[in-house]
């Protein structure tokens, strides 16, 4: 009872030759078949492979850096706590936060126009009144080039002065604490 030793194929004696370079016994096959692979979980495992460390940085320095940041990690476990807790509520409520900014901005500037218009309508319906006597439309007619018997015309060269001249200079500025409102929270 010999085992013969083959390199490359197996032993014709009907039992299974063993490879030299593994020391494992061969699977027989047929004339022009591959062997079958073992299944996943007979297979051995392959040890990964650990790449030499890149720069001049070395494993040990890895570790005492990491020990590092355990040991601070440690140290300030309650206040990462907090800052961790922090985060996670200004994310959860940034969205409702900016929705409502922007619904106060918007009502402030809606205000705004809406007292301008009221202001721009009391003039208006002061116009009206004044119109509706008759020296307010004796005047109108008088601004646009009539004149009443016995009357003689003057035109008069310049410009009259406009409500912003005064008025002066309105800064529309808008104070520093809606500036950065508005860049927090994107609005416009």
């Amino acid at each position: 009872m010999s085992m013969a030793v083959t390199t490359g194929a197996t032993s014709r004696g009907g039992g299974q030759g063993r490879s030299l370079a593994s020391g494992r016994p061969r699977q027989r096959t047929r004339a022009g078949q591959r062997p079958r692979k073992a299944p996943a979980s007979k297979q051995r495992a392959k040890a990964p492979s650990i790449q030499p460390p890149l720069s001049g940085v070395s494993l040990s320095d890895i570790r005492q850096k990491g020990e590092g940041f355990l040991d601070f990690a440690d140290r300030f476990r309650t206040a990462l706590v907090v800052i961790a807790v922090l985060l996670v509520i200004f994310a959860a409520l940034y969205a409702p936060a900016q929705g409502l900014y922007c619904a106060w901005r918007d009502q402030g500037v809606q205000q705004e126009e809406l007292a301008e218009l009221a202001k721009t309508n009391e003039q208006y319906q002061s116009d009206i009144d004044r119109l509706q006597s008759r020296e307010g439309i004796e005047d109108e007619a008088r601004r646009r080039g009539y004149v009443a018997e016995g009357e003689s015309e003057i035109v008069v060269d310049g410009t009259l002065p406009t409500d912003a001249d005064q008025d002066g200079a309105r800064d529309e500025g808008i104070p520093w604490y809606l500036a950065l409102g508005d860049f927090v929270f994107q609005y416009r």
